[in-house]
């Protein structure tokens, strides 16, 4: 981890705070002001808030969900896109009265990061805040980190491991990821979770819509996947119309379609932004999941992908994430 990110603190964070009650908006600002945060910037609407974050970004975005005009899950999808565009990360917190899972359910699945009841006491809001801080930190430093090698790749022109494309590591180098995330199951415990997209009508949309329009799709689908992955998760390009992701997890409940949903839904349910305009793709995603007691020397990086890869079309009949059934190759 970056030392930097590593010290973050308050006075280091951006914060704006977006409330059509400009009370809420002043209590808020002062809670911020006394516990050390000194970039606070208010706005009263989403429009507001929108013109503000064009003009400089921020590194949380405090908003209410129930607004007038642009509610406060309008404004994380408008955020999203802005984000997208800029190569930058947002962390959103929406402040609401709701209660139960289904509102939680919503939240997530719209782009929220993290959900606060409304209280007197913001105890709670400013340990999340606090936390919120490193994580948006982290993951900007990831995502400058990831557009620096893109840059050196092309630059070197190295081909044997990398889609100069994107910037991201060809099929070459996932299965030499894969292999040391094998080894790190092995030794620390776990699973080791492969995740596979297929962009499965870029056929249509490039016949369409030409082959400028399929850059900037699978452009965007490489910024979407790294911005939804743990810094120390590894997004790659499988070929031409598809990526795996892979990752460590603790829990099997961490390599189960309910924990990919978000990002299923962030390709599946957000437009694209073209060269041509606003365009819809169809995404399908499998997943599978390999536990530390099979683990063994014997099993071949390439052959898992292909294990993974094999869920594609069920997810895309069922226009689900697929669970490819694990089980050691013959």
């Amino acid at each position: 981890m970056n030392v930097l990110t590593a010290q973050v603190t308050p006075a280091r964070v951006s914060v704006l705070i977006v409330d059509d009650a400009r009370v809420t908006l002043e209590i808020l600002r002062r809670t911020l002001k006394q516990a050390g945060y000194e970039d606070i910037r208010v706005a009263t609407s989403g429009q507001d808030a929108l013109d503000q974050l064009q003009d400089r970004p921020a590194n949380l975005l405090l908003a209410d969900w129930l607004m007038p005009g642009m509610d406060g899950l309008e404004l994380t999808r408008r955020v999203r896109q802005l984000d997208e565009d800029n190569n930058q990360y947002t962390y959103i917190v929406l402040l609401t009265g709701r209660e139960g899972s289904d509102s939680l359910s919503t939240a997530f699945a719209g782009g929220v990061d993290d959900f606060v009841n409304k209280s007197p006491d913001n105890t709670e809001l400013l340990l999340r805040l606090h936390a919120a801080g490193r994580v948006a930190a982290l993951q900007n430093e990831l995502l400058q980190a990831n557009q620096r090698l893109l840059e050196l790749n092309r630059l070197l022109g190295t081909q044997n491991s990398f889609d100069l494309h994107t910037g991201l590591g060809n099929r070459q180098y996932l299965e030499q990821a894969l292999g040391k995330l094998l080894r790190h199951v092995e030794g620390r415990g776990g699973l080791a979770c492969i995740a596979v997209v297929s962009l499965t009508d870029l056929p249509r949309l490039q016949k369409s819509h030409g082959d400028g329009v399929l850059d900037d799709l699978v452009e965007i689908t490489a910024v979407r996947l790294q911005q939804s992955v743990r810094p120390l998760d590894t997004v790659g390009r499988l070929d031409e119309h598809q990526f795996a992701m892979l990752m460590h997890v603790d829990d099997p409940d961490q390599c189960h379609p309910n924990a990919f949903k978000r990002v299923h839904e962030a390709l599946n349910l957000r437009a694209f932004k073209t060269r041509q305009g606003f365009i819809n793709v169809r995404c399908a995603m499998s997943i599978c999941g390999i536990p530390q007691k099979d683990i063994t020397s014997t099993l071949q990086p390439g052959t898992l992908l292909d294990m993974a890869q094999s869920g594609i079309p069920e997810a895309e009949l069922s226009g689900r994430v697929h669970q490819v059934r694990w089980q050691r190759p013959g």
